[in-house]
């Protein structure tokens, strides 16, 4: 049987919740567009400004220093063609800083919404969009609209 597209982003759950970072490097190409509307900018990239496979891996890393259990659950994962879409729960623990607000102990939970576009074997393309709102309310950050 011929590796699938969904078998990637199976891979790409796999590392992300054993923060195995090389095979996550493995599995994004060089030159991947990542979309994270709703992620903080910084000097090289403005807020809303589409990452490649370094950036990404440095959203990682920025999140796993904060959220060092973090892990997410894939609840469904459609494949249609090079597309995959899945729908995940990420959970964590506020164990550090974060925002300015002091470790906790609180536990969050968030749904995300994924879009991915593989070609051979690796992810070309990503989408984001996660329901970050409820995670900081979770934490007991109050946001300013």
């Amino acid at each position: 049987m011929a590796h699938q597209p969904s078998d990637t982003i199976a891979g790409l759950y796999e590392a992300f919740n054993s923060g195995d970072l090389e095979t996550l490097r493995e599995l994004i190409a060089p030159d991947a567009v990542i979309h994270l509307p709703g992620t903080a900018g910084d000097a090289e990239h403005p807020p809303g400004t589409p990452r490649d496979r370094e950036g990404w891996l440095g959203v990682w890393q920025f999140t796993q220093a904060f959220f060092p259990d973090m892990t997410a659950t894939v609840q469904d994962i459609v494949q249609t063609g090079d597309l995959v879409a899945t729908r995940c729960v990420a959970r964590g623990t506020h164990s550090i800083e974060f925002m300015g607000v002091p470790p906790t102990g609180r536990p969050f939970e968030m749904t995300m919404l994924n879009m991915s576009r593989v070609r051979d074997g690796r992810i070309v393309e990503h989408w984001t969009i996660s329901d970050n709102v409820t995670m900081l309310a979770q934490l007991g950050v109050k946001a300013s609209l």
